[in-house]
């Protein structure tokens, strides 16, 4: 056996004798090609894991700048990377320093001397950081320190001075090659030994050196590459303070409308009420409970101002003598319509609410008429006068604790820090870390305070009767046998229960029984409060107030 390992060490030795007297003689003889004859380098390996590096390169022909590179970045998996650092770099020429830059690009980092020709050696001197990595029985040295060289490197020589060694491997060609080295070897006497020979342009070798655990300290420099699965990680650490911050999150919003949000009152509470009450003489007066207005009664059901409240308002103010409504006549069939608005001089002395007045006022300014069509930006701008008296107007009732506009902006104000910063929480997270999931946890929580602070006005106790009124009132609006009102009150009643429900609902059967008191085929005025074009019968009456509403709403809402 012996014999047998002698005779192939021989052939070994001849193999490599024979090719290093060829290319000393491609060198000798003056090739025209610039080529590396010899690279030869030996590896200090220290107990903290440093390496110190000492090689030399021959060239031959070799003219202008030299440069050389060094794997410093190896691609793991789960977007682990294990990096490498190159420190206290020096390079002589001839045994005077040389200028050297060094720069790192992607994986590799790069030595570039500049000034060389012809025929030289170049000396280099530098520290690795970071090539010891932990493994199953003990650590290994991984190390590329040929990688891309444009130039064919004739010889190349490494040889390690370690403490004890377990184990080395050696591969030459493309990065991911597993064709060996020429040479890699434990050496009885002195560290591993590694060669190649005859390394073409581009190629790189790699070595390995491991060590029994305890020798050489591991110094991995970890980093990670930024993916989106890596920026959201589901480990275990990531998911559960996602989830943990996430419910958390989801109880403190339960108990936060439980506590401010929540209405004092049930509103499915029910108590008698009617719109209609006897008087005397056998007449039926119009009475709403608590003198509640259309607008007062559509904001504290949804404790909103919408277009159909103030819509309503005006047609209430028409039915009570406030203001008169009429249609102009149709220049064409397919004319836009449009209506003139009337103040009434001689209206009745009743008290208008502090909205109703502004109202007037925003439609009217110092006019008493004017058109649909020309409601323009003074009056939308009038609007936020007309809310804020109307909101203004609910809490002085008692309904609310504080205005519900205030306290939805209040709630979206705070959703929307929230939200912003668990953005750019999840943008900086996602960016330098893997903790991205907790960032979108964040923004969830704020969107959720977006969403309750919509719910956050909450109506007062003093609100409750008044709810109860308004849901035996819905329900009059929606069942009662109109027919059994008066027959000489019946367009009177039935204009003045119109705006109600328009804002609670019904208003169809309502225009309706208006339109059953016309009784002839003959054109009709109509009303106190609507009048409608020559030509214009009572039948035409849900259209035109259809067609009002919506005119209406565009004029005074369109921005």
């Amino acid at each position: 056996m012996r014999l047998r390992l002698l005779g192939v060490s021989l052939c070994a030795l001849g193999f490599l004798a024979l090719t290093g007297v060829q290319a000393g003689a491609t060198g000798a003889g003056g090739s025209a090609d610039p080529v590396v004859t010899n690279f030869d380098s030996e590896i200090r390996v220290e107990r903290d894991g440093l390496l110190k590096v000492s090689e030399t390169w021959k060239l031959s022909n070799v003219t202008g700048t030299f440069t050389r590179f060094v794997l410093t970045r190896d691609h793991l998996p789960d977007a682990v990377d294990h990096v490498q650092k190159i420190e206290d770099l020096h390079v002589k020429s001839g045994g005077q320093d040389k200028k050297s830059e060094m720069s790192v690009k992607g994986d590799v980092t790069s030595i570039a001397v500049a000034g060389v020709s012809g025929d030289t050696q170049l000396d280099f001197t530098y520290t690795v950081r970071g090539a010891v990595a932990k493994v199953l029985n003990g650590t290994e040295v991984r190390f590329t320190p040929l990688t891309g060289v444009n130039l064919t490197i004739q010889d190349a020589n490494v040889v390690y001075s370690t403490p004890q060694v377990s184990h080395v491997s050696c591969t030459a060609g493309a990065l991911d090659s597993n064709t060996p080295c020429t040479l890699a070897q434990i050496g009885e006497t002195s560290g591993p030994t590694f060669r190649q020979q005859g390394l073409p342009p581009g190629n790189a070798v790699r070595m390995t050196v491991g060590f029994p655990d305890g020798e050489i300290a591991a110094n991995t420099i970890v980093e990670y590459r930024k993916t989106f699965k890596r920026a959201f990680s589901t480990d275990a650490a990531q998911l559960i303070t996602a989830l943990l911050v996430l419910l958390l999150g989801a109880a403190a919003l339960l108990v936060l409308y439980r506590l401010r949000g929540r209405d004092q009152v049930d509103p499915r509470r029910v108590v008698p009420a009617s719109l209609f009450s006897l008087g005397q003489d056998t007449r039926i007066d119009f009475t709403p409970p608590a003198d509640l207005r259309p607008g007062e009664v559509g904001t504290l059901i949804d404790e909103r101002i919408d277009p159909v409240d103030v819509t309503a308002t005006i047609i209430d103010l028409a039915v009570r003598g406030h203001i008169t409504i009429t249609e102009l006549e149709h220049e064409s069939e397919y004319s836009r319509p449009d209506w003139e608005l009337k103040r009434v001089s001689g209206a009745p002395a009743e008290e208008l609410q502090r909205y109703e007045n502004v109202l007037v006022r925003a439609i009217f300014g110092d006019s008493d008429t004017v058109l649909v069509s020309e409601l323009g930006k003074q009056v939308r701008a009038g609007l936020g006068q007309v809310q804020d008296a109307l909101y203004d107007g609910v809490v002085k009732r008692g309904w609310f604790t504080e205005r519900p506009d205030r306290t939805r902006s209040l709630w979206a104000t705070i959703g929307i820090a929230v939200t912003v910063v668990g953005v750019i929480a999840t943008f900086l997270l996602a960016l330098f870390s893997s903790w991205g999931l907790l960032g979108l946890a964040i923004t969830a929580v704020g969107v959720g305070l977006l969403v309750i602070g919509r719910h956050m006005p909450a109506k007062a106790p003093a609100a409750g009767r008044v709810l109860g009124q308004v849901a035996a009132i819905r329900g009059e609006l929606l069942e009662m046998d109109v027919s059994e009102l008066p027959s000489d009150q019946h367009a009177e009643l039935c204009s003045r229960a119109l705006p109600y429900a328009v804002v609670l609902g019904g208003s169809e059967r309502w225009i309706d029984a208006l339109v059953a008191t016309d009784v002839d085929d003959e054109e009709d005025e109509g009303f106190h409060w609507y009048r409608g074009p020559r030509g214009w019968h009572l039948h035409y009456l849900p259209d035109s107030l259809r067609n009002l509403t919506t005119n209406l709403t565009g004029a005074l809402f369109t921005r």
